[in-house]
């Protein structure tokens, strides 16, 4: 009778498992915006950022672009959203797991947001107290198993089962997010854009630039350097919303700055770029095409600063 009962729950457990195995392999990439980042093997070069880099610079173009230079590339897209990626020991944590350690000749991109060198007001971060806490990457043990089991205890709430059948985005293997539905109606964009300028006021209240993340971006750009070029970006948005941003924290760009003289890398400032070029679609995330421009640009950028510092 035991023995019945310990076989049907094994094979119970086994069906189940089989189920779940499938779903995050057929369709991992469609309902959940992380779970792929942690099915890939660990890489040389990196870009980091929140989402305006996780949809915004496009791997395969960086690598088709940079082909012939000497960095160890593929470069991969490990951006996750502003929730996931304030700068912070954290998140540099996190770079270094699915990092090799094995190179000096990487690349790494640092795309920055006002909101990612910001603290909730809540939180003392010389406390250790930190809002991304519990978010993925940081509550991952591994990030570069396939099928990754741990992801999907830990974060099943990010799934969305209905999302395989909408496909609104892509997370491809390169973890770049593609979204695949794009309105052209003018009047749903101006709403999404109304939204998110809205979500970033609301952020914008409870939240502070930070010392202390600064202090953490200087760590970060000290400790890449050691495996590699670093550079860091901002991204192109709309006028309105680069507004937003300057009035929150005006002085971002020198602080930025600040940073890559100090450490001798490059910042390319893209934020006061004729956004004419580009389409933020609804405001701060590039469609596609854009994203594709966008990261030609800073592979051309990339050269014609290497060239010029040979």
């Amino acid at each position: 009778m035991v023995l019945k009962l310990i076989k049907k729950l094994a094979l119970y457990t086994l069906i189940c498992l089989g189920i779940v195995t499938f779903f995050l392999e057929t369709q991992g990439r469609h309902i959940d915006a992380f779970y792929e980042k942690f099915t890939t093997p660990k890489v040389n070069a990196m870009i980091v950022g929140d989402s305006r880099g996780f949809q915004g610079i496009t791997p395969y173009v960086i690598n088709e672009k940079l082909s012939s230079a000497s960095y160890s590339l593929p470069i991969y897209n490990y951006s996750f959203t502003i929730g996931q990626a304030p700068i912070g020991p954290l998140y540099r944590k996190s770079i270094l797991k699915k990092l090799k350690q094995e190179e000096n000749n990487g690349l790494f991109l640092i795309a920055l947001t006002p909101l990612m060198l910001s603290s909730n007001n809540e939180n003392i971060n010389e406390a250790g107290e930190f809002s991304e806490r519990k978010e993925p990457p940081h509550n991952m043990i591994f990030v570069d198993k396939r099928p990754n089991y741990e992801y999907f205890i830990k974060n099943i709430n990010y799934f969305e089962f209905k999302a395989m059948f909408k496909k609104e985005y892509t997370v491809h293997k390169d973890g770049w997010m593609e979204i695949n539905h794009i309105s052209k109606d003018k009047r749903v964009l101006k709403a999404w854009k109304n939204t998110q300028m809205d979500r970033f006021k609301e952020m914008a209240k409870t939240s502070s630039p930070s010392n202390y993340r600064l202090k953490s971006l200087d760590t970060l750009v000290q400790t890449l350097k050691i495996f590699g070029e670093v550079y860091l970006l901002r991204l192109p948005i709309d006028a309105d919303f680069l507004d937003l941003e300057h009035e929150y924290f005006p002085d971002f760009n020198t602080r930025i700055d600040d940073v890559a003289k100090k450490n001798g890398v490059k910042y390319f400032n893209f934020g006061t770029t004729d956004t004419t070029d580009y389409f933020a679609f609804e405001g701060h995330h590039l469609d596609v095409e854009s994203a594709e421009l966008f990261s030609k640009n800073v592979s051309d950028s990339i050269i014609k600063y290497s060239t010029a510092n040979k």
